[in-house]
């Protein structure tokens, strides 16, 4: 058995889910991405700006003279506010840039030492001593470098927003003193940049996957209520009664498309359960006749002590045979494969036919077979021969002097079998209704020459079992029966 699975409609909201998830998701993570870059680089044309304004202010000897407001030592030489007052006055044409503005940077001569620093790395020197190589990472094209420290916790205990952080510092060189400018790029401004993406893949993401799973639900069950509806009109069909049919929806979709074609299989399963019906109460109905004539005959012989007429028994006994090998053969041909088979002349069967029907007792000389090349057919050849014998004895039982049969190429890749007599010929009401079972016209209806009218219900079996097809042909006298088969 196998497992069960789940309902199309937890299905489809799953998968719709999964699929909401995957999109958005990546399209939320794509868009962080792009953010979080741009910020970034953002944020190093900034510090790379900030570090060439404060390396060409630091240069000047009177800004690193009155550049005392983030000093950590002094160098030598500093200024003495007692001794020298007027060298020791600020001046506001020289005041440090972005003093004061919460920008963190260090200014470090060529011996490592630090001469300047503020905020967020005045910080780290002081409290966890963070150092500074002697040698200066090496500078791109336009003077710029770059180098990554790791800033660690306060040695006092004390917490730090950066404690434990990775960062990235910009290096810029201060000529001609050979100091170098150290500029923090602060992970915080790409970390605030993209805070509103990271709480919508927190909150606004699941939410958006529940909403399309809850919505997929709701259309998957209003997609498949046709559906219901004609299961459920499915379940009332039975055997006995199958005229119900399912709702046609007019929305022109696949569902509609899908009832259309149920209606249409119905159809035809009403219309084989039908002849199917017909075929029993026919088959019931032949069979019956030479039973009860046999069983009439034995009655009277028994009751009045006579002997069975052995011609009666013959007579009976080959109907009987001859209407269970038709019927035999009809349920054969209905529940086997399609034909397949070898290369057949037809011409050489339809000639062979002809010649035994010549040396019957007596012989029959009504058959004329024109037939000039060997005409090839993919098939069995008992099966087209059983066809062939078919057309003959349709037309042996109507025609009076003369029969044609021709076999010859009707076109590219077709074998065409013409059977012609000289009889009454088929009406053009009944050229159908001869090929169903067990249907006989007016004239045939005297047991003596009518058969039990399955002989061209088997002949179009066969025809169309091969690929072709077997019909009445019109014509101005007799009867003319045409099968056409694709040539091998």
């Amino acid at each position: 058995m196998p497992e069960p699975q789940l309902p199309v409609r937890v299905r489809a909201a799953a998968a719709a889910a999964l699929a909401a998830g995957l999109c958005l998701g990546g399209g939320a993570l794509w868009l962080r991405h792009v953010i979080q870059a741009n910020s970034v680089a953002g944020s190093l044309a900034t510090a790379q700006s900030q570090a060439r304004a404060i390396a060409s202010t630091y240069d000047k000897p009177a800004a690193r003279i009155n550049a005392d407001g983030g000093v950590l030592a002094d160098s030598p030489g500093s200024c003495d506010v007692e001794k020298d007052p007027a060298r020791c006055a600020y001046d506001k044409w020289y005041e440090f840039p972005y003093y004061g503005m919460g920008i963190s940077f260090a200014v470090v001569d060529n011996r490592g030492t630090v001469l300047l620093a503020q905020n967020q790395l005045a910080y780290y020197v002081r409290e966890s001593g963070l150092a500074f190589p002697a040698v200066p990472p090496q500078m791109d094209e336009d003077f710029f470098g770059r180098v990554d420290v790791h800033l660690r916790p306060a040695r006092s205990g004390a917490r730090g927003q950066l404690d434990g952080r990775d960062v990235t510092l910009v290096t810029y060189n201060v000529s001609p003193s050979g100091a170098t400018v150290y500029l923090l790029v602060s992970p915080l401004d790409a970390e605030a940049a993209v805070a509103p993406v990271d709480r919508w893949l927190r909150i606004g993401l699941p939410v958006a996957v529940l909403f399309v799973a809850v919505v997929a639900w709701w259309a998957a069950g209003r997609a498949l209520r046709p559906v219901e509806r004609m299961r459920s009109e499915l379940a009332r069909i039975t055997a006995a009664d199958m005229s119900s049919r399912v709702p046609q929806p007019r929305t022109g979709d696949e569902i509609a498309r899908l009832a259309v074609t149920m209606n249409e299989t119905l159809d035809r399963l009403g219309e084989a359960a039908e002849r199917q019906r017909r075929f029993v109460a026919d088959a019931a109905h032949e069979l019956r006749s030479p039973l009860a004539g046999l069983r009439t005959t034995a009655e009277v012989a028994a009751a009045h002590g006579g002997t069975i007429d052995p011609e009666v028994l013959r007579t009976g006994t080959e109907r009987l045979q001859r209407l269970t090998d038709d019927l035999l053969l009809l349920a054969r041909l209905e529940r086997s494969a399609p034909a397949g088979g070898k290369p057949v002349d037809l011409a050489a069967i339809a000639e062979e036919l002809v010649g035994e029907r010549r040396y019957r007792t007596p012989p029959d000389e009504r058959f004329v077979v024109v037939a000039g090349a060997p005409a090839l057919v993919i098939g069995h050849e008992e099966e087209l021969a059983r066809m062939v014998r078919n057309l003959l004895d349709n037309a042996s039982r109507y025609a009076r002097d003369r029969i044609t049969v021709t076999v010859a190429e009707a076109g590219p890749g077709l074998v065409r079998l013409e059977v012609r007599d000289d009889g009454p010929g088929i009406p053009s009401a009944d050229r159908e209704r001869v090929f169903e079972r067990f249907a006989r016209v007016d004239e045939a209806r005297d047991r003596r020459h009518g058969g039990a009218g399955l002989g061209l219900a088997i002949a179009r079996d066969i025809a169309v079992r091969h690929g072709g097809r077997l019909y009445v042909a019109g014509t101005t006298g007799g009867g003319c029966l045409v099968a056409e088969l694709p040539r091998a």
